[in-house]
């Protein structure tokens, strides 16, 4: 079960009438679909997978079970993003006590 793409302030809508879409939304889905069962179809969807890796399909690419399982930003990432915090925070810290110091 699937209930959709995650949605932020930076997330642009579909536009159904120009046949532009950018997110997989199941309401979004359920209204273009004309589905019987609005409420129960505007909630989640089914999602699917590639079980095997070896014979993927080509296009649209599906995610295999493995490719789910995997986050968008690396631990590694988070890590580098933690040290730049960390050396941009101590060389504000050491320029405004070199600058209290020096004037």
């Amino acid at each position: 079960m699937y209930r959709g793409d995650n949605k932020t302030k930076y997330s642009l809508p579909n536009e159904p009438a120009t046949d532009r879409y950018t997110a997989v939304n199941p309401e979004d889905m359920s209204i273009i679909d004309q589905l019987n069962n609005m409420e129960e179809a505007s909630s989640m969807m089914l999602h699917q997978v590639d079980t095997d890796s070896e014979k993927r399909q080509i296009l649209p690419t599906i995610p295999t079970t493995d490719e789910l399982q995997e986050f968008r930003v690396s631990s590694e990432r988070h890590g580098a993003y933690e040290i730049m915090w960390k050396a941009v925070s101590f060389a504000g810290v050491l320029g405004n006590t070199a600058m209290w110091l020096y004037f």
